[in-house]
């Protein structure tokens, strides 16, 4: 067959200019690409309420009754100096409000999160500055919390019979 049957002008080259004289090879490229994406498809995993983790840690600390500036002061800027060169912290982020102190320290992706979680409570316990009136810290982490269901009682009844219907 002669390269006008197949619609290629004589002496064209490429890969299309060759697709086009070997039709047999386009649609065997046709079918791997078609059983790729069905393989593909088959193979994703699809779920309603995936796992995952946030590999985030939270310092929490009151303390009564100080501004926010005393408060960043006199406990965030500590917290924050002790974990930010621990292995395993990617990123450390803060809060200061009245009464009371946040820090949050992100993880790298694949870090141990207990290993960091004890090495931020080891630096943290290890601080001797904070303020007498500042309580304990609080230190945690992050755990996802998500609701699986959402229900809306609503009737001609009370308040405390519609609470009772819905335990």
């Amino acid at each position: 067959m002669s390269a006008e049957d197949h619609g290629a002008e004589p002496g064209e080259t490429g890969p299309i200019a060759w697709m086009a004289r070997n039709a047999v090879a386009a649609n065997l490229l046709m079918f791997v690409i078609l059983a790729a994406g069905l393989i593909g498809l088959l193979r994703t995993t699809q779920e309603v309420f995936p796992e995952f983790t946030l590999d985030v840690v939270t310092v929490s600390v009151a303390y009564p009754g100080a501004s926010p500036v005393e408060v960043e002061q006199g406990i965030v800027l500590a917290i924050e100096e002790a974990v930010r060169g621990l292995d395993g912290v990617k990123k450390v982020t803060s809060k200061s409000s009245e009464g009371v102190g946040s820090v949050q320290i992100e993880m790298l992706l694949g870090a141990n999160a207990q290993k960091v979680l004890a090495d931020v409570k080891s630096e943290v316990d290890r601080i001797q500055s904070f303020p007498e009136d500042a309580l304990e810290p609080a230190v945690a982490l992050v755990a996802p919390k998500r609701e699986v269901v959402s229900l809306v009682i609503a009737g001609d009844q009370d308040l405390a019979t519609l609470q009772a219907i819905g335990e």
